[in-house]
């Protein structure tokens, strides 16, 4: 009892005075803020579905700018039905983005398994010798290694210990339990020639492919986690590579208010949810896996004609360049 007291004094001194509204008000301060909505029961249902807080992430196209004399207030035109059409694009965006990062999680982790395997044998991956990476980085990964294959449920798993008397698992059945972002991890920890023959696949150096590892495993985070992806700067930025085709993408231009003016100023665009889709086009084209992911892309764009392209790092005329080609 009087920890929760305590708590709550805490709670009222940390400056924060927002409290608990229902779905009806929560409705009600939406209208106050000069949102169009014409079916009343249907934002209830919306509201009690996707919490107030998440949701308003996808206010701020349809509101004034926060340092404008009217922050908050949606604009004019602004009805709660956009809204949901933007929210419902950014999720249908992630789970077109997921499965596509899927087939590029399981091809890159059968080609490491592969590779590594056929030059350092089954339980070759389990020496440093093996690798080019500091001592730390291998004691690292072979803990979280170790880590996910015993919180593994695969009943594979406990037949090979059963059968073979160890807990050391193959490094093809190893892979198969890992995360994107620890099978990331073992293909920076590899030696730069084996690495070469993975990259070589994909039509990219090491470094690059590298790079773009990494980067994939934040974007499936987001992805994963139901976290916003429309608008998103990713955190890490994409390594733009030689080949001809990134270079219509690898900036954007786009028009910005200075001092009363609108100038039109380049921006880099290899942290951009753009950018991101043409990396996840460009692997797929290269795995050759038989996707539809263009046209997927595509259809869901038009299905939304509500979406700021050009927000997202959308180039103009992005649709005809060679990248997105579905040939």
């Amino acid at each position: 009892m009087l920890s929760s007291q305590l708590q709550i004094i805490k709670n009222k001194s940390n400056g924060y005075e927002k409290t608990h509204l229902s779905f009806e008000l929560q409705l009600e301060k939406l209208k106050s803020k000069g949102l169009i909505i014409h079916n009343d029961s249907y934002a209830i249902k919306k509201l009690s579905h996707i919490n107030y807080y998440r949701l308003s992430a996808y206010y701020i196209p349809f509101q004034y700018p926060k340092d404008s004399d009217i922050p908050d207030k949606f604009y004019d035109n602004a009805e709660f039905r956009h809204i949901i059409s933007l929210y419902d694009f950014d999720a249908k965006l992630r789970r077109l983005v997921f499965g596509a990062l899927e087939i590029i999680e399981v091809h890159i982790r059968t080609q490491i398994a592969y590779y590594h395997t056929q030059i350092y044998d089954a339980f070759g991956y389990l020496s440093h010798e093996n690798f080019d990476c500091t001592i730390e980085f291998f004691e690292k990964l072979k803990h979280d290694i170790k880590g996910e294959s015993n919180r593994s449920d695969e009943d594979f798993i406990s037949h090979f210990q059963n059968k073979y008397n160890t807990t050391d698992l193959p490094l093809w059945a190893v892979v198969e339990v890992l995360s994107f972002t620890t099978v990331s991890r073992l293909y920076t920890a590899m030696k730069a020639d084996d690495k070469s023959i993975i990259a070589k696949g994909l039509n990219v150096n090491k470094k690059v492919l590298e790079n773009w590892l990494h980067a994939l495993t934040i974007l499936r985070n987001i992805c994963a986690h139901h976290s916003r992806l429309w608008n998103k700067q990713l955190r890490i930025q994409f390594s733009v590579p030689s080949n001809k085709l990134f270079h219509p993408i690898k900036t954007i231009i786009k028009t910005r208010n200075k001092n009363g003016e609108n100038k039109q100023i380049t921006y880099d665009n290899n942290a951009s949810v753009f950018f991101a889709l043409s990396v996840i086009k460009f692997m797929l084209d290269n795995i050759g896996e038989e996707i539809d992911f263009v046209n997927e892309v595509k259809q869901l764009i038009a299905e939304h004609p509500i979406v700021n392209l050009n927000s997202m790092g959308f180039v103009d005329g992005w649709e005809n360049l060679d990248i997105w080609s579905d040939v």
